[in-house]
């Protein structure tokens, strides 16, 4: 199903579910007098969830005015390890919490999950989001956006920018994925191509998954 095709399939969906919303308000108000407040609100939010929705499904929007979604944030987690002690990689530096990345000997050695969570709000921000909306001159989808910060997050500015390149000449990311992959050591490559699926098929499809 394309994208266009399931935008009309969302809107239809989205104004049933508001017509029963509303009719379940209006028979509460009948017969008591009074409104269902709970239905009220719940249909109000469903329109403004939908409505953003379709806003980016039919126009997406230029990514140097767009931030990565929660989902997008949680998307990137669950492909991260977190580790609360720190631990050295092949390159010379080090890592710790959700792949927060330092110079060998800059990183403490332990940190809480607290502070490992904050590492990984301000990395999101700071390196992923941030060289997105830096790099990529094109309208992107939310989904689009989310999975180019997926990419960014752990790689340097000069990598991600052959991605951000791909994407302004109206490439995609597929080719330049899985090219990505004989970047990293050997012994790394089976996770990396994995990622790099994921990240194809929400750029690809706009599911998270």
């Amino acid at each position: 199903m394309d994208r266009a095709t399931f935008s009309g399939v969302v809107a239809i969906i989205a104004g049933v579910s508001v017509y029963l919303l509303y009719q379940q308000a209006a028979t509460v108000a009948a017969q008591t007098g009074e409104s269902d407040y709970t239905a009220v609100d719940a249909a109000s939010t469903l329109v403004d969830e939908m409505t953003n929705g379709l806003a980016n499904a039919v126009a997406p929007t230029a990514a140097s005015q767009m931030d990565i979604s929660e989902a997008g944030a949680l998307f990137i987690r669950s492909r991260e390890r977190c580790s609360l002690t720190k631990y050295r990689l092949g390159d010379g530096g080090e890592t710790i919490g959700w792949g927060h990345y330092g110079a060998y000997g800059t990183l403490p050695d332990s940190i809480t999950q607290d502070q490992a969570d904050a590492l990984f709000a301000d990395d999101v921000q700071s390196r992923a989001a941030k060289w997105v909306r830096l790099y990529v001159t094109a309208d992107l989808t939310q989904e689009q956006f989310d999975a180019l910060c997926s990419i960014a997050y752990n790689m340097s500015p000069r990598s991600f920018k052959k991605f951000a390149d791909a994407v302004n000449a109206g490439n995609g990311i597929d080719a330049m994925a899985n090219q990505s992959v004989s970047w990293v050591a050997a012994n790394l490559q089976n996770g990396i191509q994995n990622r790099r699926n994921a990240e194809m098929a929400l750029f690809d499809s706009g599911v998270y998954a």
